[in-house]
C-alpha cells in the first residue's frame, strides 16, 4: 500500500553509523508520526536515503509496530486557508519577495 509521507529533517548518526529522521505517514484520516533508521554509509545519496526512510515507515505502518510513534486526527493539522487573512497576505508577500531575489 502507498501512503503519502513527509520527512522533516534527515540526519546521519556517525555512531550508529545510520540515517535517522522521523517520517509522517497519512492515512485514512490520521496522521501518523514514525522514529526510523537506516543502516547506511555517510556517502548513500540523500534521495535514496529518503526513499529507504519512507518506505521503512510504511512498513512500520502495515506491520501496526507501535512501540514508538505519534497519532493524531488529520483535522489537527492546519491548512493555509485556515489562516488568518494577514497571516496568508503576508505569507504570499514574504514568498513573492523570495522568489523575485532567486530569479
Amino acid at each position: 500500500m502507498t501512503f503519502r509521507t513527509r520527512i522533516a529533517a534527515i540526519r546521519y548518526n556517525p555512531t550508529e553509523s545510520a540515517y535517522e529522521a522521523s517520517v509522517t505517514l497519512y492515512d485514512a484520516g490520521r496522521v501518523y508520526t514514525y522514529p526510523v533508521a537506516l543502516r547506511a554509509s555517510l556517502d548513500m545519496p540523500y534521495e535514496e536515503a529518503e526513499v529507504h526512510l519512507s518506505e521503512l515507515a510504511g512498513r512500520h505502518h502495515e506491520r501496526g509496530l507501535t512501540r514508538l510513534r505519534s497519532r493524531r486526527p488529520r483535522e489537527e493539522l492546519r491548512t493555509f486557508e485556515d489562516l488568518p487573512a494577514i497571516v496568508q497576505q503576508t505569507s504570499i508577500s514574504l514568498w513573492d519577495r523570495l522568489r523575485r531575489r532567486v530569479a
